[in-house]
């Protein structure tokens, strides 16, 4: 969505206030091309960091792979499993079956055999990691804080096989296949401006070296084990589509489920300018009167707190939920919330908070989902909800409840609405542009 989408099924976790800051540059700059950033001619290959700052990491080798360190081969091994670690002296060592190796720069592990695990779909080929056996190039980096990088390389095409099954349902239905046509595109213009310079950014990514995370910090990016014959067909019909308007890629961030009517990007991430491409649009089939994603079996939900719940609530997140208060520790208990906005799609704009000592809190927009955040359940599913307030005999708050629909940010393509637009027989270029309105779809390669 990524940015880091929240999956339909609504077991992502949301991105933080860094994800924010980041939006903030990302937005900016991608109002004000000069010229097109995709300069592609053929399918390129993207970076990806499985794993950074981790102490110490075991892979093994599914099928014959290369070693090389320095430019110079080093060992050629099948079926092979390698650590990596730091001695007591702090250098970086890796221990192969037959011996072990102290390294000072990446080493690269790589099919010894190019046209073979670099494609392949058999989950016995590839290096496995953390339970996922990815296909493609590796890099082992030695990291200044007394960290492992691994970073895999692989063609786009073969990255998205990876993506999309994560973005949607688990087990898609033939008459989704449009839908997945749809998330392919998206998922590939995101991947593209974060291979282009645009997306570079200070101590981001580009400066480590690398195109994405493999997790919610983008786009979650899983082994050969997920993949899954529709996404694959989605991937390979839609095989170097992108999204532009008027000329220029669009940003095309999606979400799960927009409960109705998809949010204006400017109202979501404050101080973003608007695109015409994302502003809000109604999700309503006209045909039934329900929003295309009432599909989603969790569009409509509920939470509660008490009056006690509530009072940590806000004394814990409010200072995320609004940085300006970050400094200001709540004075007081809850006596009051309220919605006092709403923006035209119905999404809360702002809400107050009151204390039992006349101090007024204020959360704008998106961010009202952290004031909710829990250990357990995360922050809300949208800021599509309602605030009833329950009060004892004393007059004090003694528990409120939250009734939304919807799950996500809600700007740009709605991942459910996309589903039922599919299920309707709609096509993917129709459900692209009905959530990026303007735009056409452009094979760039």
């Amino acid at each position: 969505m990524s940015f880091p989408t929240e999956d339909p099924t609504g077991h992502r976790n949301p991105a933080g206030l860094l994800l924010l800051t980041f939006l903030s540059i990302l937005l900016a700059a991608s109002t004000s091309f000069s010229r097109s950033i995709f300069v592609y001619t053929s399918e390129p290959n993207i970076r990806v960091c499985l794993t950074e700052s981790r102490p110490s990491l075991t892979i093994h080798l599914g099928g014959n792979y290369r070693l090389t360190y320095q430019g110079i081969g080093i060992a050629v091994l099948e079926n092979a499993s390698i650590s990596f670690r730091f001695s007591l002296q702090g250098t970086p060592v890796a221990s192969l079956p037959n011996q072990q190796i102290e390294f000072f720069s990446p080493i690269t592990i790589e099919p010894a055999d190019t046209l073979g695990p670099m494609v392949t779909a058999n989950a016995a080929d590839g290096i496995t990691f953390n339970y996922q056996t990815y296909p493609g190039k590796f890099e082992i980096i030695p990291e200044n804080n007394g960290g492992f990088r691994l970073i895999n390389s692989v063609p786009l095409e073969t990255y998205l096989r990876g993506v999309v099954p994560n973005e949607l349902v688990n087990n898609l239905r033939p008459d989704e296949l449009q839908a997945c046509m749809a998330q392919a595109i998206a998922a590939r213009n995101y991947a593209f401006f974060r291979m282009s310079d645009v997306d570079s950014f200070a101590n981001g990514p580009t400066s480590k070296g690398f195109d994405v995370y493999a997790d919610t910090r983008d786009q979650v990016y899983s082994g050969i084990q997920r993949y899954k014959s529709l996404a694959d067909s989605a991937i390979q019909f839609t095989s170097g589509m992108i999204v532009e308007y008027e000329g220029q890629p669009a940003r095309c961030f999606f979400h799960s489920t927009c409960g109705g009517h998809t949010e204006e990007v400017q109202n979501v991430w404050q101080g973003q300018p608007a695109l015409p491409y994302l502003q809000g649009v109604s999700d309503m089939d006209s045909a039934t009167g329900e929003p295309f994603c009432i599909y989603n079996p969790r569009f409509y939900w509920t939470v509660s707190f008490s009056g006690h719940e509530l009072n940590r609530l806000v004394r814990t997140n409010l200072g995320m939920a609004n940085p300006m208060f970050a400094s200001r520790p709540v004075k007081g208990n809850v006596d009051s919330i309220m919605i006092l906005d709403r923006f035209p799609s119905t999404r809360v704009d702002s809400l107050e908070i009151k204390t039992d000592n006349d101090s007024v809190y204020y959360v704008r927009g998106d961010r009202t989902r952290y004031l909710f955040k829990t250990s357990i359940g995360g922050i809300l599913r949208s800021s599509m909800f309602k605030i009833t307030v329950f009060r004892n005999y004393g007059g004090n708050i003694r528990k409120i409840v939250i009734k939304g629909q919807g799950n996500g940010h809600g700007v740009g393509m709605c991942q459910w609405g996309a589903l039922g637009m599919s299920r309707l027989g709609y096509s993917y270029k129709q459900i692209l542009s009905h959530y990026y309105p303007g735009t056409v779809v452009k094979k760039v390669y």
